[in-house]
C-alpha cells in the first residue's frame, strides 16, 4: 500500500501543477484520474448552481420588464405634461441616472459586503444571487451584446464566472483589492475575451469605470479534459457517498484533512487521509489501472 500512496502523492503534485496552469506535466495515469475527479466535481457544482442561477435570471427578466414598463409610462407622462418640448434626455432624469458608486477602493463597508456576497454565493442564497443578476448581470449583457454575443451567451458566461469565483474561495486564493462585483465582471470580461480569441474576433474595449479592472490570476476553464473523464465519472458514482463526499471535499473544495475529519466524522486527520487513499484505490480498481 505504501507504493500506491507514493504514486497517488506524485499524482497529487501533478494535479496541483495542472490546476495552477502548468500543462507540461508527465501525464501520469493516476494524475489523469485526479484531473477527471476534479472536473467531475466541478460539473456537479455547476449542476447544483444552475437552478439558483436560473431562478435569479428569471428574476432579472422580471425586473427588466418592470423597469421597461415604468420607463415607458414615465416618458408618456412627460410627453403629456410638456408636449411643447421634445428635448427629453435620459441622463437628466434622476431615476435613470447611472450609479456613481465606485467599486475601486476596498474599505470596511466593501470588505463586509464582499464577505456577505461570497458567503451567499457559496451557500446558494437566492437574495444574493438575485441582486447580482439585477445589478451586475446587465453590465455583462451590455459587454457581450456589443461584442458578437447575445443574452443567452451572457447568461452562460455569468454562471461560469460565479463558479470560478467559488473555486477561488475553495482554493483560498481570493484576496480582493476591489469589490466582488468588479472582480466578477472582470472574470466575465476575461472569459468572453478568451472565447473571442478562439474565434479570431476582437473585443471592443468597453470601460464601465474609470480605472482598469482587476484581472490578475483569473483561472479559465480547462480545455484539456482527460480521455478517461467519462469512465472516471461513472466510477465515482459507483463507489458511493462516503467516498464521493471525501473526494469532493479534498480535491474540489480544497479542505484539509482536519476539516474533512471534523465535517465527515472521521476520528482524526490521519484516518481521513487513509480513507482517501482507499477511495482512490477503489476508483483505480474499477478502471483497472496498474500502479506505475
Amino acid at each position: 500500500m505504501d507504493i500506491e500512496k507514493q504514486q497517488w502523492d506524485l499524482a497529487d503534485q501533478e494535479l496541483n501543477l495542472w490546476l495552477n496552469g502548468d500543462n507540461n506535466g508527465s501525464n501520469l495515469q493516476l494524475a489523469e484520474i485526479l484531473k477527471s475527479i476534479y472536473l467531475a466535481f466541478r460539473q456537479k457544482q455547476i449542476e447544483r448552481l444552475s437552478p439558483f442561477c436560473k431562478h435569479a435570471f428569471e428574476y432579472y427578466q422580471k425586473q427588466e420588464l418592470e423597469r421597461k414598463i415604468e420607463k415607458e409610462s414615465f416618458y408618456d407622462l412627460l410627453k403629456i405634461v410638456s408636449e411643447e418640448t421634445h428635448e427629453i434626455e435620459e441622463d437628466n432624469i434622476p431615476m435613470f441616472k447611472k450609479s456613481s458608486r465606485s467599486f475601486f477602493y476596498i474599505d470596511d463597508w466593501t470588505r463586509k459586503n464582499n464577505d456577505k456576497i461570497i458567503n451567499g454565493i457559496v451557500a446558494g442564497n437566492h437574495e444574493v444571487l438575485n441582486d447580482l443578476y439585477e445589478y451586475e448581470f446587465p453590465k455583462v449583457v451590455n459587454l457581450i451584446i456589443k461584442n458578437y454575443g447575445n443574452v443567452e451567451m451572457a447568461q452562460d458566461v455569468f454562471q461560469d464566472a460565479i463558479v470560478i469565483l467559488m473555486e477561488k474561495v475553495y482554493a483560498k486564493k481570493l484576496d480582493l483589492t476591489c469589490s466582488v462585483e468588479t472582480y466578477l465582471f472582470s472574470i466575465c470580461k476575461y472569459l468572453w475575451l478568451d472565447q473571442l480569441r478562439q474565434n479570431k474576433k476582437e473585443m471592443q474595449m468597453i470601460k464601465f469605470y474609470d480605472e482598469e479592472f482587476q484581472t490578475d490570476d483569473i483561472s479559465v476553464f480547462f480545455y484539456n479534459t482527460p480521455d478517461i473523464y467519462e469512465v472516471v465519472n461513472r466510477a465515482i458514482e459507483s463507489i458511493g457517498d462516503p467516498c464521493k463526499l471525501l473526494l469532493e471535499c479534498f480535491y474540489y473544495k480544497n479542505m484539509s484533512f482536519d476539516e474533512i475529519a471534523s465535517s465527515l466524522g472521521y476520528a482524526n486527520a490521519a484516518s481521513a487521509r487513509n480513507q482517501k487513499y482507499k477511495c482512490l484505490e477503489r476508483i483505480r480498481s474499477v478502471l483497472n489501472v496498474e500502479v506505475e
